[in-house]
């Protein structure tokens, strides 16, 4: 029977699970791992994206995620369901990448387009994390939120993407980074306190060189 009739009869077409595939991709079938990373790779993709508002790097750490991902595949166990041991992979290399990449504040204002400066001014009040939940509404929004995450340490970041963000518990965090649940209790609360100070900062530097 072929898709069309399976809709229309509204069965489901069933796929492999994750262990099946795991493990006739560690007896050497690469299809099979194909298909595990054509599973994953939305949302591989879209947590690079939380760490970097470049597609060209967000793509490149996807890729080196399934590269390393399928090098280490034998040291994977099953007590971790392998859509979080694939999470702690992606997490660790963001960031890993930005600390290699981290910046200054003041260079990150200078190339300020005027709709964010204008965006800025009308949201003197609201919070850094308001600003950063409308990140995904409005453009200018979405281009201050990165900028400002960007001014975080690369371990405040990584902490507030995947608390925030990815909706993780403090020892989900520390196993996935390695970090003691101490670590991660501080950077939390590190990550706003650097929040805050870092919007005011930003606005005050946007409105000098506007």
């Amino acid at each position: 029977m072929g898709l069309a009739a399976s809709k229309r009869f509204g069965w489901r077409l069933v796929s492999r699970p994750d262990d099946e595939l795991i493990a006739a991709a560690l007896n050497g079938q690469g299809a099979a791992f194909a298909e595990l990373a054509t599973r994953y790779r939305a949302q591989v993709e879209r947590l690079c994206w939380r760490f970097f508002n470049d597609q060209e790097i967000a793509r490149d750490i996807a890729q080196e995620t399934f590269l390393r991902a399928y090098a280490s595949l034998s040291r994977y166990r099953k007590e971790m369901p392998f859509a979080g041991w694939l999470r702690a992979i992606v997490t660790n290399l963001c960031y890993d990448e930005l600390r290699r990449r981290r910046r200054r504040p003041e260079e990150l204002i200078a190339d300020f387009a005027a709709p964010e400066v204008q965006w800025m001014r009308l949201v003197t009040e609201a919070s850094p994390e308001q600003i950063v939940s409308e990140a995904q509404e409005r453009h200018e929004a979405y281009e201050f939120a990165h900028r400002l995450l960007d001014t975080l340490k690369p371990e405040d970041r990584t902490v507030l993407i995947m608390k925030d963000s990815e909706q993780m518990k403090i020892g989900d965090i520390a196993e996935a980074m390695g970090w003691s649940v101490a670590k991660v209790k501080i950077r939390a609360f590190r990550a706003r306190q650097a929040l805050r100070r870092q919007a005011q900062r930003l606005r005050v530097i946007a409105r000098r060189g506007s």
